[in-house]
């Protein structure tokens, strides 16, 4: 066997051709598209089959580029969506697509094969055919619903950099980019609010997504800038809309459409200072919380992982809280606090909700001024956990 990788950007995936022994032999049928799987009803993938031995030759024989395969193949969760990231093989006499991501049972998904595109010209004749495919929903009521949006204060700067939408469940792998949009006062939809990215950012369970407002738009000077603004303006209020069609890991949509009115504040360009968070130290032998106090929002994703607390070098393990509008991070240990020195470990990708991070300011000079170091330093600020009984 003959395995040829085509590699392409991160954010595309990788393709793959799987040469089988010997040669197809022609066939007399018509193309046509079908969703299988797996043995045992293990993940779906999309074939086309009825293809000449000679088209699927071609395919075999060829290196093609992402852009070249989706143009033969092209499976999508809509007409206007991009082509979905996956595999392209030639197997079992078919042309075969596997998605990198497995489909979401209930929804429907618009596949086209184009003969045109083909690597060898003529190998099959007729027209580009389309299908709708999917698999059968395994829940028919919808339950998911937005359980929390971040920041959670009702009032945001005007550079406010990105937003965490939390769900009850897990959700579908599509981005839910375009279910999103923000409404001006008057009910208008503001145009490319929300920056539109080929890769998803969930955490890890599919409960939290991420979304971005252009940065370019955010910071001031620059071109994108100048030529259309920002998203946000002081003083104005704007309306959170997340449409009911975001589906969810069974295909369902939302249960409920989500709205939430944000009041826009000025700007927030100072950078961190660590120097005036106040640090409430906890009692030793107990596990109550060491509670650090924060002067103004940060970003909530950020806090739950680039702040911490060591003693002696060593991680102390434990569980995170922030509340207080992400202005009061609490941090409970597994084991109780011992008398001696703590010391709160902070990273310097921590940032506030516009993108200004310990000691450096978004609104630098330009972006190549940012560190772009895969490993960031950090900031230690001492604390003790202390108590006559003097527990060790």
């Amino acid at each position: 066997m003959v395995v040829r990788l085509l590699c392409a950007a991160a954010v595309t995936g990788s393709l793959v051709i799987a040469t089988a022994c010997g040669r197809s032999a022609g066939s007399t049928s018509e193309p046509a598209i079908r969703l299988s799987s797996t043995e045992n009803g293990g993940a779906a993938y999309v074939e086309v089959t009825g293809l000449s031995g000679e088209a699927l030759d071609s395919l075999r024989d060829a290196e093609l580029t992402a852009d070249q395969w989706s143009g033969i193949l092209r499976v999508a969760v809509s007409d206007a969506a991009p082509g979905m990231l996956g595999n392209y093989s030639v197997a079992d006499s078919a042309l075969r697509f596997t998605p990198m991501y497995p489909l979401d049972p209930g929804r429907q998904y618009q596949v086209r094969f184009d003969p045109a595109h083909l690597p060898t010209a003529g190998v099959a004749g007729g027209s580009a055919i389309v299908a709708s495919v999917g698999q059968p929903a395994q829940h028919t009521t919808p339950s998911t619903v937005v359980a929390r949006v971040y920041p959670t204060s009702d009032a945001v700067p005007e550079n406010l950099l990105r937003m965490y939408i939390e769900f009850s469940g897990p959700m579908g792998w599509p981005s839910g980019v375009e279910h999103m949009k923000l409404l001006d006062e008057k009910g208008k939809e503001i145009p490319g609010a929300f920056l539109p990215l080929d890769y998803e950012f969930w955490n890890p369970d599919h409960t939290r997504f991420t979304a971005f407002f252009d940065p370019g738009r955010v910071k001031a000077g620059i071109l994108p800038n100048q030529q259309m603004g920002r998203a946000l303006n002081t003083g104005r209020s704007v309306t959170l809309v997340i449409s009911p069609e975001w589906r969810d890991q069974h295909g369902l949509p939302l249960k409920e459409e989500f709205r939430r009115v944000l009041r826009v504040g000025p700007a927030e360009d100072k950078p961190l200072d660590t120097g005036s968070w106040s640090i409430q130290p906890p009692s030793v032998g107990q596990r109550d919380g060491v509670v650090v106090t924060f002067h103004k929002p940060l970003d909530y994703g950020l806090l739950m992982r680039a702040l911490g607390v060591t003693r002696e070098g060593v991680t102390v393990e434990g569980q995170i809280v922030v509340d207080q509008a992400e202005t009061r991070w609490t941090f409970t240990p597994r084991e109780p606090w011992r008398t001696g020195a703590y010391h709160l470990l902070a990273l310097d990708i921590l940032e506030d909700v516009a993108g200004n991070q310990i000691g450096r300011a978004f609104e630098v000079d330009n972006f190549e001024t940012v560190d772009k170091s895969p490993n960031p330093t950090s900031i230690t600020i001492p604390f003790r956990a202390t108590a006559a009984s003097g527990v060790k």
